[in-house]
């Protein structure tokens, strides 16, 4: 009895320190991420560049951008001056595809003629990733807006780069129909350069700006949204009302009730002061009038 029971409790520490020596293997996220773009992979900086791809690890999808002037660990799309290994951010739809839209910077320094490597991966899983890689070419000829999207009575500034051989361009504002509502002409500098401010009084839509000379093969174009003007709100504690022609004659005349004698010279002085009231009060009035409607 005593030796089935030793070889009992033998066989129990025999077992114990097998599954202590038993290393359970660490399981890997499943899944796969990818990308593509859509196009010949060789666009215009400026260009509007769709991206797509799946995620099957997870549901959100980080995008970088890395190249020649950029950090290695790649920044956001949006924004080349981000944190470096930071990307945008891109929802993944139920059946595991996402899709990306970049609006490449036309005027932003950061970007050259040069290839560019755009990374996807899974935010959760940075190990699961994909990459592609795309020309961006520099346009000889662009034009920029600023800002894009405008208030009523905001103004709006047109700069770019136009041929050389060229002294003026022409812009046509115009809306979605076709209506031009605005023609402006600015000169261009020896290098090409150009810069217009104008006035945006255009009612709140969608605007197209383009520019063009006929010595030029292709015309420059660039979008512009309006939206309604800034409202502002007058506290009712800072207006102030001005006194009537009537309170003034009331406030400085009084009932005397006291036994008068006549004397000519008093009289004339009264009522001296009480056309002069009268000529303040009114000429308060018109003013005061005049700053409410300012």
């Amino acid at each position: 009895m005593k030796t089935q029971w030793v070889k009992t409790c033998f066989m129990a520490i025999i077992l114990l320190v097998a599954a202590m020596c038993i290393v359970l293997p660490v399981t890997a996220a499943s899944g796969t991420v990818t990308i593509s773009y859509r196009g010949t992979g060789e666009m215009n900086i400026g260009d509007s560049i769709f991206f797509d791809g799946t995620n099957t690890a997870g549901n959100i999808t980080l995008i970088k951008i890395t190249g020649p002037g950029l950090p290695s660990e790649g920044v956001p799309m949006s924004d080349l001056n981000g944190a470096p290994g930071t990307g945008n951010t891109v929802k993944v739809n139920p059946d595991g595809k996402w899709t990306f839209r970049w609006d490449s910077p036309k005027d932003s320094a950061k970007l050259q003629t040069a290839k560019y490597t755009i990374i996807a991966s899974d935010s959760a899983n940075p190990d699961k990733t994909a990459s592609a890689a795309i020309l961006l070419v520099k346009p000889e000829f662009y034009i920029t807006i600023k800002p894009s999207s405008a208030r009523m009575g905001d103004y709006v500034q047109i700069q770019g780069i136009a041929d050389k051989s060229i002294n003026y361009i022409k812009f046509n504002v115009m809306d979605a129909s076709g209506t031009v509502y605005h023609t402006y002409l600015t000169p261009v500098s020896g290098t090409g350069s150009f810069e217009y401010s104008f006035y945006a009084d255009m009612q709140p839509g969608k605007y197209t700006v383009i520019g063009n000379n006929p010595a030029m093969k292709n015309n420059l174009e660039v979008g512009l949204t309006i939206t309604g003007p800034q409202t502002t709100t007058v506290p009712s504690s800072s207006v102030q009302t001005a006194p009537t022609l009537t309170a003034m004659m009331t406030s400085t005349t009084q009932t005397d009730t006291t036994p008068q004698t006549a004397n000519t010279k008093t009289g004339i002085a009264q009522t001296t002061l009480i056309l002069g009231v009268m000529i303040s009060g009114a000429i308060a009035v018109l003013i005061q009038g005049k700053r409410n409607k300012d």
